[in-house]
């Protein structure tokens, strides 16, 4: 069966190692099922938790058949992953980097807009910016060259999408989280990635 991996990283072919059906009673006027799944992947051997759920109302239109909806354990496929150079950002940057898409996959939106803002946090501090507040500490990266003043425009985004979060509990949709995180790794690759992809390149430079 093709179920995904969190280790491959798509769906792969799965070894069956144990199953369990609930269905409901068939005389019952409407009809549901869950298929629980414990499988291991036949490639890289990764074991795998799915749930496979269907109910009378999601017939496919085409095919006359149940759509079923999947969940799979440890990770599922909707499921975020970090940056794959996160491991060049400071420690404290990193750990609330990936604070942030934990709370993200675990559906937590104020959580999420919170993490953002003490993420913006994290990098003025490590970058020794100075200011009594986040406005002036965005605006601190600009006027000392570590972003643009177009990337600090961009950046306040968070302040105001974190304010809201942290003082009026009011979470941002989830199209703006993902917008606003995609955000911060652009800013986090720049501050943290970007130069040290730029030191390996040295051909034509003057020693």
């Amino acid at each position: 069966m093709k179920i995904f991996c969190h280790q491959c990283g798509k769906h792969t072919n799965h070894n069956i190692l144990a199953e369990e059906k609930v269905r409901s009673d068939e005389h019952d006027p409407y009809h549901w099922g869950v298929n629980h799944y414990f499988a291991r992947c036949a490639g890289c051997d990764a074991f795998t938790y799915a749930i496979e759920e269907w109910c009378e109302d999601d017939w496919n239109p085409h095919t006359g058949e149940m759509d079923s909806t999947w969940k799979t354990y440890p990770r599922g496929s909707t499921e975020r992953k970090p940056m794959d150079d996160g491991h060049e950002l400071p420690a404290k940057v990193q750990l609330i980097y990936k604070e942030i898409i934990g709370s993200m996959n675990a559906q937590l939106p104020v959580l999420s807009g919170v993490g953002l803002r003490a993420l913006i946090e994290s990098i003025c501090r490590d970058q020794e910016i100075s200011g009594s507040n986040l406005e002036k500490l965005i605006d601190g990266l600009a006027t000392s060259g570590v972003l643009s003043k177009a990337q600090a425009d961009i950046l306040h985004t968070h302040r105001f999408l974190g304010n809201v979060a942290a003082h009026e509990i009011t979470s941002a949709k989830p199209r703006e989280l993902v917008a606003a995180l995609e955000i911060a790794e652009n800013i986090l690759r720049t501050i943290y990635v970007l130069p040290k992809l730029s030191k390996q390149v040295t051909t034509g430079r003057t020693p």
